[in-house]
């Protein structure tokens, strides 16, 4: 299969039981939409019916994991919160889909994870990142609510209070700075990421596959009791934040 021939989101088998999902929009920074979430969801139950997938590595291609949000993917007649709660969901589906999924996923993140890339970050099993990776939580800063479970996953990561600063500033947090939140699991030069993913990847392959996934429904089935509820909310915070002035002076600088 060629470049050209591969849709936003694809999957490849590689060997010792992991298959790697990508994010494929690389002339955008794999920005997000909603046809790139509607195809990792489907990717994401694929692999996890597979026999002979015991792992799963998200990455995007190239040297970035994701710009964040495409904000080319709706015309001016597609902006009113109707249609904008609508293509959310899908969204939400592939976070619930990362969570509720049997086979652990590790995030591979280079480059940067901006908006939702961030989320989808948190929504992860593992994550190994490079020490000069860039997480942009781009919410509040340009005038929208946070998405995709991160006022859910955050604070259970780093407390209420950091996860409140992290949000509401959308300061740029650095892979070791990740790191040292304890939200990554490993942190190295960017040369070194495949390597070091796919090696902590064949380590949980060579595990005992029932345990892992009982464990991982375990952990996540205690954590996740509302996690539902936090993004039903997130499909009415989303929407009425794209219809205020700030957002849409926000809108206006990207235009120019």
């Amino acid at each position: 299969m060629t470049e050209i021939e591969r849709d936003v989101v694809y999957i490849e088998k590689a060997e010792d039981g992991i298959a790697v999902i990508y994010l494929n929009q690389p002339k955008k920074k794999n920005a997000i939409n909603a046809r790139m979430m509607e195809l990792l969801t489907q990717c994401l139950y694929e692999a996890d019916a597979d026999d002979e997938v015991r792992v799963i590595v998200l990455r995007g291609s190239g040297n970035c994991f994701t710009s964040g949000g495409d904000l080319s993917q709706s015309s001016p007649e597609e902006n009113t919160p109707e249609h904008a709660r609508k293509t959310y969901r899908k969204y939400c589906q592939a976070v619930w889909a990362l969570r509720s999924i049997a086979k652990p996923v590790i995030a591979m993140v280079d480059g940067y994870a901006v908006g939702g890339g961030f989320a989808l970050v948190l929504a992860s099993d593992l994550v190994c990142i490079s020490e000069t990776a860039q997480i942009i939580p781009a919410f509040c800063q340009i005038g929208i609510a946070p998405e995709m479970g991160v006022v859910k996953f955050l604070p259970e990561l780093v407390g209420a209070q950091r996860a409140k600063e992290i949000v509401f500033l959308g300061d740029r947090i650095s892979g070791q700075q990740l790191f040292d939140m304890g939200i990554a699991n490993r942190v190295c030069a960017s040369e070194d990421l495949e390597a070091t993913t796919m090696g902590l990847a064949k380590r949980l392959s060579d595990m005992p596959d029932a345990s892992i996934q009982v464990a991982k429904c375990m952990f996540n089935g205690l954590a996740d009791w509302n996690l539902q509820t936090s993004m039903n909310n997130e499909q009415t915070a989303s929407p009425f934040c794209t219809t205020t002035k700030a957002y849409a002076k926000t809108m206006e600088k990207f235009a120019r």
